[in-house]
C-alpha cells in the first residue's frame, strides 16, 4: 500500500483532528505507516506526542494498541477519540469482561488502550487476544505511552518486565512507538532492552523537553514534618474566593499522610470550597477517578 506524503498526512490530520501537525509528528506517523522501523520519540509534556498515535489511523484500516501506565489517561483518550468518530475502548480490571475481549478480537474497536497488568505475560486477560492471528494481523502499531515507566516502574509493576514476551507473539513488522518526555540515555537503553528493540531498525526523534514554566524551587523546612505547616503557603491564610487560586499538585509516597495534608489545607477554606481540594490514590473508587481526576487535565482554578 502506498505511503501518503507528509503533506497528505498533514491535510487529513487538520480535517479530522482540527489541529495542524508539526513536521516531527508527521515523520512519526510516516515511519509507522512504512512499517520498517520502531520509533523512540522524546518530546516535552504537552507537545503533541499523543497526536502521533492517531494519525496513522487515518490512512490504514486496522487497530492501534496503546499501553498506558494510568487507567485515567486511557479513559480520557477514549472520550476524545469517540468525539472524532474513532471507536476506542480502555481495558482495566473493571472493563476486562469476556464480552469486551471478544469485541476486541472481532475488530470492533480501532483503538485499544490497556494497562500492562491486563495485557502482558502468560495468563493475562489479553493472552487469547494476542494469540488470535486475525487480530494481530490488523495491528498498525503498538504504542508504549509514558515509556520511561517500563524501566522506572518495573520494580513494582512486574508485568512491564514481561514486555519482551509480546515480540514473540505479534508479527515482527508491527512497529513499536515508544514516546516519553523523560527518556534519558541510560533509561532509553533499558527500555529498548526490555522491549527487545533492535537499535539498527529504530528511528530516534528527539525534541526539547524544556518547559519554561516549570522550575525548581527549594524551600527550607522550618516546622516539624508532622505539622504540615510548611505547606500552608499553598492556601494563604487571608485567601478569599474572589482571589482565585491556581491549581496545585502535591505528591506523596504515603496515602494516609496525603489525606492528612489535604484535611489540613481544607481547614483553611470556607465550607463551600472544601470539596475542591481532593486526594487521589489507588484506594479511590472507579467512579471518583473517572469524574474528579479530570480536573488535573484542565486549567480550572478554585473559584
Amino acid at each position: 500500500m502506498a505511503i501518503p506524503k507528509l503533506s497528505e498526512i498533514k491535510k487529513k490530520g487538520e480535517e479530522v483532528f482540527k489541529r495542524t501537525p508539526c513536521l516531527w509528528q508527521l515523520q512519526v506517523a510516516e515511519t509507522i505507516l512504512e512499517r520498517k522501523q520502531d520509533i523512540i520519540c522524546v518530546a516535552g509534556t504537552g507537545s503533541g506526542k499523543t497526536l502521533t498515535f492517531w494519525l496513522p489511523l487515518l490512512f490504514r484500516d486496522g487497530i492501534q494498541v496503546v499501553f498506558t501506565p494510568l487507567n485515567i489517561l486511557g479513559a480520557q483518550n477514549v472520550s476524545q477519540l469517540n468525539g472524532w468518530g474513532i471507536k476506542a475502548i480502555s481495558i482495566s480490571a473493571e472493563t476486562a469482561t469476556s464480552q469486551n475481549l471478544k469485541d476486541i478480537e472481532a475488530g470492533k474497536y480501532r483503538v485499544v488502550i490497556v494497562n500492562p497488568e491486563m495485557a502482558l505475560g502468560k495468563g493475562c486477560a489479553f493472552e487469547r487476544v494476542w494469540q488470535n492471528k486475525e487480530f494481530t494481523s490488523k495491528l498498525i502499531s503498538v504504542v508504549w505511552d509514558e515509556a520511561h515507566c517500563i524501566s522506572a516502574w518495573g520494580s513494582f509493576r512486574k508485568e512491564y518486565q514481561d514486555a519482551g514476551w509480546l515480540r514473540t507473539i505479534i508479527p515482527r513488522d508491527v512497529p513499536y512507538l515508544v514516546p516519553s518526555a523523560t527518556l534519558s540515555g541510560k533509561l532509553c537503553g533499558d527500555v529498548m532492552g526490555i522491549l527487545e528493540m533492535d537499535r539498527r531498525r529504530t528511528k530516534f526523534i528527539q525534541r526539547s523537553n524544556d518547559r519554561p514554566n516549570i522550575f525548581i524551587d527549594v524551600r527550607k523546612i522550618v516546622y516539624s514534618l508532622s505539622s504540615f505547616r510548611d505547606l500552608l503557603f499553598l492556601i494563604p491564610e487571608d485567601w478569599k474566593p474572589s482571589d482565585g487560586l491556581p491549581k496545585f499538585l502535591i505528591f506523596f509516597d504515603n496515602i494516609s499522610e496525603s489525606i492528612a495534608v489535604a484535611e489540613v489545607l481544607r481547614a483553611r477554606l470556607p465550607d463551600k470550597y472544601k470539596d475542591k481540594l481532593v486526594w487521589f490514590n489507588s484506594n479511590n473508587t472507579h467512579h471518583f477517578r473517572e469524574t474528579r481526576s479530570g480536573w488535573v487535565s484542565t486549567s480550572r482554578t478554585l473559584r
